[in-house]
């Protein structure tokens, strides 16, 4: 290509490159932008394949687009382009420079001539990886826990981002929320509902929230989550997106909920029964003589109650604070086992059982101490002094559960007791219940992965324990 002494000088100092190539592809004129930017004399590469230094992973597409050039027919007087195409070209010491090139036919040059100017954007293809390494980094670490993290729009019209631990927490699909951005309030308890639209009108708001609720349906919205939500402002000021996480905090709650109970319990057990202790003791100094026998007796009695109440906190401690692994146990023989035991110790009870031959389940260490618990407690707060406890063992293949189902002669059992230990009444009410004897099964079931039911009616009650059935149970 011929140019003048000023077209040289200028395009020589151009940051660009500029080259001339024919219609082969091999190099009819170069710039000193080449060698400034990839270390080629311009006068060092004429005649030379301009194609074959591409990178082979990009000379395909490269060719490609400059081969459909060449066959474009451009009007008389007119050029034909191609949109910018990004490639990386091989420099003079052997590295890879990433390039830009606008590619066009320019009449004036001829016809077997085309033009392409190159662009370095090394650095910002650089910039791109670098971002988009961070960006999958972050995706990796949002999909390695197990918090659920998302950004809506600041209406909650749109989900811009939630990872796929929603859908472990939520019981519900992370493509449902994306097709309806409302669908997790669905998922929340129902009870719960109103509390968390309020905070979430309040983050659109611009207000940061802090909640706990309850979530995932198909569980009995037995899962508690703990969200933390902020709103990110725009420059004007607005509400344009709110951002968070939510964290399953179940364990935690139960926790919670089994220490109010233990407090709660304890404090007011322990201090009533010791008033008494402490009653019956000044009685004693007070009155002396036959007084003294009557009083010494209720001391006894008390105080060997307190001392059982003691042992139950422990027994409970333990069994909250040790790891919830289970083993297998034959209920059967659990069952004869603790009937034998109670029957030595209250003869005046009868204590009658209907059992398979065995019925193996998979519970914690601390069974056996649930299955004495409902038994002792059916025999010492019956309505009558000769007692009669039926204990039932049933086995369900089709479910792969084994249910032990014990039928005493008690009063009924309060219902507001059976709807704390549900969670379905806060503890912190105003309630004592009878003592630890009903926790200590309950969470033994829980922690079994059981189910404690109750029916009650106005001369005894049914506590039936459901657990999962290990092996073949016959």
């Amino acid at each position: 290509m011929d140019t003048t002494p000023v077209e040289a000088v200028l395009l020589d100092r151009t940051l660009d490159i500029v080259v001339v190539l024919d219609g082969s592809g091999r190099f009819q004129y170069a710039n000193l932008a080449l060698e400034r930017v990839l270390g080629y004399a311009p006068d060092d590469v004429l005649g030379r394949d301009a194609l074959a230094l591409v990178h082979p992973d990009d000379r395909s597409r490269v060719t490609s687009e400059f081969t459909r050039l060449v066959e474009a027919a451009p009007r008389e007087d007119d050029h034909s382009a191609l949109s910018p195409t990004e490639f990386r070209y091989r420099a003079a010491d052997g590295s890879w420079v990433w390039l830009a090139a606008n590619m066009s036919t320019e009449p004036a040059l001829g016809a077997d001539e085309y033009v392409v100017s190159c662009r370095d954007i090394s650095a910002r293809r650089k910039a791109e990886e670098d971002r988009h390494h961070t960006h999958q980094r972050l995706l990796d670490i949002t999909e390695h826990t197990t918090d659920v993290l998302w950004m809506f729009s600041g209406d909650w019209s749109e989900v811009l981002f939630i990872n796929s631990a929603y859908e472990s927490v939520w019981g519900r699909s992370v493509e449902d929320l994306r097709d309806d951005p409302a669908d997790f309030v669905r998922g929340i308890h129902p009870a719960d509902r109103d509390r968390v639209e309020a905070a979430m009108a309040r983050l659109s708001g611009g207000d940061p929230v802090d909640i706990e609720y309850r979530v995932d349906a198909t569980d009995g919205y037995r899962t508690w989550v703990w969200v933390q939500g902020h709103p990110l402002t725009d420059d004007e000021g607005e509400v344009a997106s709110v951002v968070g996480f939510a964290r399953d905090v179940t364990d935690r709650r139960e926790r919670e909920r089994q220490l109010l109970v233990m407090d709660r319990l304890l404090r007011h057990n322990l201090r009533n029964e010791m008033n008494l202790i402490l009653g019956h003791a000044e009685q004693v100094r007070a009155n002396g003589g036959d007084a003294v026998a009557a009083s010494v007796s209720q001391i006894l009695e008390t105080g060997e109650h307190l001392l059982r109440t003691v042992d139950k906190e422990r027994d409970i401690v333990g069994l909250l604070t040790n790891d919830a692994d289970t083993a297998v146990f034959d209920l059967v023989a659990t069952v004869a086992d603790v009937c034998g035991r109670v029957r030595d110790r209250y003869p005046e009870a009868t204590v009658e059982t209907s059992l398979p031959a065995e019925a193996e389940v998979r519970a914690v260490s601390k069974l056996p101490l649930a299955v004495h618990e409902l038994l002792t407690n059916a025999v010492e707060h019956a309505d009558v002094s000769d007692p009669t406890v039926t204990l039932s063992v049933t086995v369900d293949d089709d479910a792969g559960t084994v249910t032990l189902s014990v039928d005493d002669e008690c009063p009924p059992i309060p219902v507001q007791e059976i709807r704390v230990l549900r969670g379905e009444r806060d503890v912190r009410s105003v309630y004592h219940g009878s003592g630890l004897g009903l926790w200590l099964v309950h969470w033994a079931v829980d922690r079994s992965g059981g189910e404690l039911a109750f029916q009650t009616a106005a001369h005894g009650n049914t506590v039936s324990l459901t657990l999962d059935a290990a092996g073949d149970c016959r």
